[in-house]
């Protein structure tokens, strides 16, 4: 997770010594250098001083923070049916036009809503008689759609 190219990041650090080279060179480095800092600084000085420990410490609070935050506002999860529609047409439309997926995935979730195996093929049934029958039913909704997108005279 900590992983930073080196090149975008290099212009940074030279900008850092030329503005520490210019502070010298202008005397602004020796003014802020006889300031001393108020009681506002002490945490500050404390994580500066004790770098090692507040960055080995502040990982697993973060992370802890950010469970946390899932728990009382959990990502929001997409019905079967929506996730269904979404697999497919992303799918499908590697191979066909849109319009043809959006139809075509239409009569596999009604099928396959309508006698019920939605939930086996949620449920990740391998067995050769169901991938068969998918595998059919595919075929049959494959030709559907190509006889309804040939009646419409879209193709």
């Amino acid at each position: 997770n900590d992983y930073v190219p080196l090149f975008p990041w290099f212009g940074a650090v030279l900008l850092g010594l030329g503005a520490a080279k210019l502070a010298s060179a202008s005397g602004i480095r020796a003014r802020l250098a006889s300031r001393v800092p108020g009681r506002w600084a002490n945490p500050l000085v404390f994580i500066g001083r004790h770098s090692l420990a507040f960055y080995l410490i502040h990982q697993p609070l973060l992370i802890g923070c950010v469970w946390l935050f899932s728990q009382v506002m959990p990502a929001q999860v997409d019905p079967p049916r929506v996730n269904f529609l979404k697999t497919c047409q992303r799918s499908c439309e590697q191979m066909r036009n849109a319009t043809f997926c959006s139809s075509y995935c239409g009569c596999m979730l009604e099928t396959l809503d309508g006698e019920g195996s939605l939930d086996r093929l949620y449920n990740n049934d391998q067995t050769a008689d169901f991938r068969a029958h998918l595998s059919d039913l595919a075929a049959t909704c494959t030709a559907k759609t190509e006889d309804k997108m040939t009646e419409g005279g879209t193709q």
